[in-house]
């Protein structure tokens, strides 16, 4: 028989404790199956900051992200710098997309509260260096002080302020103890006895002011416009090809065209047809024998014994009586006014005339008749 032992849960604070590891544990492998890119966008949308402390005499770092929190202990014998670098590339974190500072004792700060008109807010900085030089023993070249608003909401239209003021020698001495530099912080905070680290003073105004998504727009603005430019280019060039091919088509059916005629299926073809006509073959001579060379025509249509001429004519008023005169034609009128052809320097016309009525053998013997 297999024993099955039971471990109950010890109460609420157990039941806490396991839904925090659950969720730290779901949030972390979200953001390991989550992409890169996807990655970089949020934490440049929100505050991240890695806070670095002295804690028991080693160094540890409190690391706030978008996708939760994380703690480490750097090891005293290495250079916090290079463990830092690691600790990051570690958790998927980037550093120019986050801000770094190291938290003091807030026993090591000199402490004051002061109220402020709201009206006055705009002019907090300089009334702070006010402050500084007419109400404590410090000169403004000699520490480091920022504000924090206070929990309590606004009374009164009065806003309550908490002043940290820090010596800037007592700072790097901090800073030195902890392997760090000015340089490569970017804020001081307060490490109360109870809760969390509060931000008091910034050392990086300039990287405020200019927050990594600027960088970060301005890429993603230069990869839209390169992918837009190469959709171009392959637009345009998916355009070519199919501009080609239609050409291609085309004079493949020209060629097959020109095959055809030369196989007897051209020219003689639409003759054969228009001889088959009833007097068709004798009005195509006779237009022949009495157009004049500076005519030439464009269309000729014979139905019903009406003939439809269209054509460019260096005088084309002069043709509609060239045609009536004719032995085989009568009627010659013009369809349509004579517009003139800027790019032929004639006359463009359009003339209906009509068959006339005799027999077929005088038809074919007029159309034998030699040119006078």
């Amino acid at each position: 028989m297999t024993d099955v032992s039971v471990t109950p849960l010890q109460g609420p604070r157990a039941l806490i404790e396991a839904s925090r590891q659950f969720a730290r544990w779901w949030i972390n492998e979200l953001r390991e199956c989550s992409p890169k890119v996807l990655r970089r966008m949020v934490q440049s949308r929100a505050e991240t900051r890695l806070f670095i402390f002295s804690d028991s005499d080693a160094v540890a770092g409190h690391l706030v992200t978008p996708f939760g929190v994380h703690e480490r202990r750097f090891q005293a014998n290495c250079p916090i710098g290079s463990q830092v670098d690691d600790w990051l590339a570690d958790v998927g974190c980037e550093r120019d997309a986050m801000q770094i500072g190291v938290a003091l004792g807030a026993d090591l700060f000199f402490q004051r509260d002061f109220s402020l008109p709201r009206s006055e807010l705009d002019a907090l900085t300089r009334i702070l260096a006010q402050e500084v030089v007419h109400r404590t023993p410090f000169q403004l070249a000699d520490i480091w002080h920022g504000v924090t608003p206070e929990v309590e909401p606004l009374h009164d239209g009065v806003a309550r302020y908490r002043h940290w003021i820090i010596p800037k020698d007592r700072a790097e001495a901090e800073l030195s103890r902890l392997g760090l530099s000015t340089t490569g912080v970017d804020f001081i905070a307060a490490r109360p006895a109870a809760g969390r680290p509060i931000p008091v003073v910034s050392l990086r105004a300039s990287r405020r002011d200019d927050p990594p998504r600027v960088l970060r727009a301005t890429r993603i603005l230069a990869v839209a416009l390169l992918v837009t430019a190469m959709t171009g280019l392959l637009g345009f060039e998916w355009w070519q090809s199919s501009r080609a091919a239609q050409l291609e088509d085309e004079l493949n059916e020209a060629k097959q065209g020109v095959q055809f005629a030369q196989q007897g299926a051209g020219s003689p073809v639409r003759l054969l047809a228009l001889k088959a006509v009833p007097g068709g073959l004798a009005a195509w001579d006779e237009l022949s024998r009495v157009i004049p060379d500076h005519t030439f025509l464009t269309e000729v249509r014979i139905a019903a014994g009406i003939i439809t001429l269209s054509g460019l004519s260096s005088d084309a008023a002069r043709l509609v009586r060239i045609l009536d005169g004719s032995r085989l034609f009568t009627g010659a009128t013009l369809a349509g006014p004579i517009t003139p052809d800027a790019a032929e320097r004639r006359d463009r016309f359009r003339i209906i005339l009509k068959l006339r009525k005799v027999g077929a053998g005088r038809m074919a013997k007029a159309a034998e008749r030699p040119e006078s």
